[in-house]
């Protein structure tokens, strides 16, 4: 009995379950054969309805089946693309915008949808294709070039960037937001190493809000690494009328005044630091040895020297002082006094600093033995120059200074030694040459001469007494053309030069070249009319010139 039953029951359980399988199979079929028979018309309305009714997860599988046959259907796939965007979906969305792109590449409402996924997903590189296109089929769009200005300035284009920014300028009236962006432009210039347009952007930013105080400390900066000091005192009188003084803008604006080296009011503005500071203070010694520096530039070289002697006797390990004491020596031409304190300086340094200081030494020895040759005190100077190579044998300035002394008294053979070894140091200098060459010449060597002249101006071009010289020479050497060409450079220089035109006007002359010649030779004299040479030479071609006629 029991076993009927069970089997009863499982006939049951089994027809149940062929039967559910039955109806789901009809169902199934029922599904698959609905997309079938829908026209686009109809799948539009029932995917709308879908939508209004907001759901949003049936209208998207409904629109991804009829999507697999109806591929091109715009409408279907904006749907679909409204609905990712509703539920937050972007990837879903971006991948259908850019199916439609495919499908038609003019769509700029696609493309600026799909600019704003990319750049709200941070795939800016996507973006920025994107946006390029939107721009180059509409340069006018004011959206595109706005968020291109930003992608090149993120992506490292900042003269992409700058061109952009430049444009929404262009576009853009309204004050605060003209400054915001010539910020940017000025920093995009920064980032490429154009400083003088960065500074010429921060100017204008200064000309439009005169009291943007992040503008004015920029160009203060970037006038102060070109050495602008006009500049940056401009600034920093700004930055006082906008912000206040306070100590640290007034040393700089005392810093100012002394490197453009506007004495007067360099001494007031550090008396000032001095009595606002008092003697507590760290820079109390800073800004004193500073007075006496500008007291020793205006003349009142005797002040500076008693209150750095008085400063001294109560802070005896600034060197600083001792320094600045020194140079006051060497103003007033007590070289003996200067050296000493320099010796004394020796002592206290360390060996990098001994080495410099030597040099020191060396050079202001070699001032002194200058001006003891100057007073005709000629052995006292080159034993002066001989001391001042004790201090540093490479000087090559005090052989050059030898060589011009040996040169005065026509000693030119020693004047050609110490000319040499000058080069030998320095072989840079184009007044090394000169004086050799001068010495070449004086000793009728004219050839050696020539060559000196030709190194002076090959080093400098802007030697303009050498060229001369070298000009000459090459007159000497019979070499006219090449001393014509010399000349007339020379005369590009110093247009009006009368010893020039009389040089030339006679290379001329002696090529032949009369006509030339004559209006050279008047030339000298319209700027010069004493000139002998030329009014002497000038009457025999004219003599000359009237015979043949």
């Amino acid at each position: 009995m029991n076993i009927n039953l069970l089997l009863i029951c499982a006939l049951i359980i089994f027809a149940f379950i062929i039967l559910r399988i039955y109806f789901l199979f009809l169902l199934n079929t029922e599904e698959e054969k609905e997309p079938e028979e829908l026209t686009i018309d109809d799948a539009l309305s029932r995917a709308q309805q879908l939508y209004n009714n907001g759901l949003h997860l049936e209208l998207q599988r409904f629109l991804k089946n009829e999507l697999a046959r109806k591929y091109n259907s715009l409408e279907l796939r904006k749907l679909l693309i409204q609905s990712y965007l509703d539920t937050g979906n972007t990837k879903f969305a971006a991948m259908h915008l850019e199916a439609v792109l495919k499908i038609d590449p003019t769509d700029s409402e696609a493309k600026e949808e799909l600019g704003k996924i990319y750049l709200e997903d941070g795939n800016k590189r996507k973006a920025l294709i994107v946006y390029e296109d939107i721009y180059r089929n509409d340069p006018n769009d004011i959206v595109a070039i706005k968020n291109l200005a930003q992608l090149y300035r993120d992506l490292s284009n900042p003269q992409k960037a700058i061109k952009m920014y430049e444009l929404l300028l262009e576009a853009e009236d309204d004050k605060e937001e003209i400054t915001r962006i010539k910020h940017i432009i000025a920093q995009l210039y920064l980032l490429d190493g154009y400083t003088d347009d960065a500074l010429k952007t921060y100017e204008e930013i200064v000309e439009i809000t005169p009291d943007d105080t992040e503008a004015i400390t920029i160009i203060s900066e970037l006038a102060y690494k070109k050495n602008d000091w006009e500049k940056c005192l401009e600034c920093y009188k700004k930055m006082g009328e906008v912000k206040g003084e306070n100590i640290e803008l007034q040393e700089k604006i005392a810093l100012m005044y002394f490197n453009i080296k506007d004495w007067d009011k360099a001494l007031i503005a550090y008396r000032k630091l001095i009595d606002l500071e008092g003697s507590q203070s760290t820079n109390y010694l800073h800004y004193q040895n500073r007075y006496c520096e500008i007291l020793i530039h205006k003349g009142q070289t005797q002040e500076a020297i008693e209150i750095l002697s008085n400063l001294i006797t109560d802070f005896p390990d600034e060197d600083s002082l001792a320094y600045t004491l020194a140079q006051a020596y060497v103003s007033i031409g007590e070289y003996e006094k200067a050296v000493e304190k320099y010796e004394n300086l020796i002592s206290n340094l360390p060996t990098e600093q001994t080495e410099i200081l030597r040099n020191y030494i060396s050079s202001i020895i070699s001032t002194w033995a200058m001006d003891l040759f100057n007073r005709g005190e000629y052995n006292k100077a080159f034993d002066k120059f001989m001391e001042g190579l004790k201090y540093n044998e490479e000087n090559s300035e005090i052989y050059y200074k030898l060589g011009r002394c040996n040169c005065e008294i026509k000693s030119y053979q020693d004047a050609i030694s110490n000319f040499k070894r000058a080069i030998s140091i320095s072989a840079h200098e184009s007044k090394y040459y000169f004086g050799l060459g001068y010495a070449y010449d004086e000793i009728g060597d004219i050839k050696n001469s020539k060559t000196a002249f030709f190194d002076a101006i090959s080093i400098d071009p802007l030697n303009v007494q050498a060229r001369k010289a070298y000009a000459i020479a090459l007159t000497k050497e019979l070499e006219y053309t090449n001393a014509i060409e010399q000349f007339l450079e020379i005369l590009k220089s110093t247009p009006k030069d009368a010893d020039t035109m009389y040089n030339l006007a006679l290379a001329y002359e002696l090529t032949g070249d009369k006509e030339n010649a004559m209006q050279y030779y008047k030339n000298a004299l319209s700027i010069q009319p004493e000139h002998e040479e030329a009014k002497h030479n000038l009457e025999l071609l004219n003599s000359e010139m009237s015979q043949q006629y």
